[in-house]
């Protein structure tokens, strides 16, 4: 009975690095958000999660797509500055927050040429997208991806 006891005991030991390692090989190197949705409430949503992924120490990469772009431009569009309920945020201060995180922001790489706006309309920090860099983010397996 007892040997029985201590061999379980043994394996359930010898278990737990597999866990660690497991659980460890789940972890995402990084989370990349494409947010393209001109809903202020699901432009929201996007930055409150991508917001909490950076606290919990994962890097976020925020590409900012189409109408999305907009919250990204030095002079604020109207709906980014919007309290969204029930915190009191606005995209705009969720985007900051964000950014404060260390998180890289981008928006896409035709924003820009499409509203013929130079990279100076941008908010400070923001930068413009290399296509090359984010489909190799999107083709790693360590990168969680996140589309709204």
């Amino acid at each position: 009975m007892h040997r029985i006891l201590l061999t379980r005991l043994a394996a359930a030991i010898l278990a737990v690095p597999l866990l660690f390692t497991s659980a460890l090989a789940d972890t995402p190197s990084k989370m990349l958000t494409i947010l393209a949705s001109e809903n202020t409430e699901t432009q929201a949503m996007a930055l409150v999660l991508s917001n909490q992924t950076a606290k919990a120490g994962v890097p976020v990469h925020l590409l900012l797509c189409g109408p999305a772009g907009d919250i990204a431009l030095a002079t604020a569009p109207a709906a980014a500055t919007k309290v969204v309920t029930p915190k009191g945020m606005t995209v705009r201060t969720l985007l900051e927050a964000l950014m404060a995180k260390g998180a890289t922001v981008d928006v896409c790489a035709i924003y820009l040429p499409n509203r013929k706006l130079p990279q100076t309309a941008l908010l400070k920090g923001v930068g413009v997208a290399k296509p090359p860099v984010i489909a190799a983010e999107m083709a790693n397996l360590k990168t969680k991806l996140a589309i709204y």
